[in-house]
């Protein structure tokens, strides 16, 4: 199977389960604005990602075979396999570390291999950047009154 037919096929099925999930939790009940129902968030979530990949699917269908081939950055790099296996890794490794060390030292340990490893920042950059978010995301949870993991050391 060539890429292209590969990419097609996943953003068809990212299609349909976007769609069998909008289903399921329309029956749960979607609620209103100010009162949302179980099914809002899986809605919603479900709803971005199926228009996303219908995006994806048209444009894959409508694009010549040498214009799809040349628009894939990492098609002949050896390094893909590899970045995506510390990508996956690194999000593996926030979900695990969330309840020990907390949200916003999760965040920031996540962002900074991100930016700095694969994204391939200075890492002077790249720390900033974490720290900068992490602690936006931690205080602007807080404002809205979500709870957060606090970890260790207390933020």
């Amino acid at each position: 199977m060539s890429d292209r037919a590969g990419d097609l096929v996943a953003s068809a099925f990212l299609v349909a389960l976007g769609a069998a999930t909008c289903a399921g939790a329309w029956r749960l009940g979607l609620g209103d604005v100010h009162t949302p129902g179980p099914g809002f968030m899986p809605f919603t979530a479900a709803a971005l990602l199926g228009t996303m990949a219908l995006v994806q699917l048209v444009r894959l269908a409508v694009a010549s075979r040498d214009h799809a081939a040349a628009r894939r950055p990492f098609a002949q790099s050896r390094w893909s396999v590899i970045a995506i296996v510390l990508v996956l890794g690194t999000i593996a490794g926030f979900g695990a570390a969330l309840d020990t060390l907390g949200f916003a030292l999760s965040t920031f340990f996540m962002l900074f291999v991100l930016f700095g490893v694969v994204a391939r920042k200075r890492w002077f950059i790249a720390l900033a950047v974490a720290l900068l978010i992490a602690v936006v995301a931690r205080v602007g949870f807080h404002a809205l009154g979500l709870e957060l993991p606090t970890g260790p050391l207390g933020i």
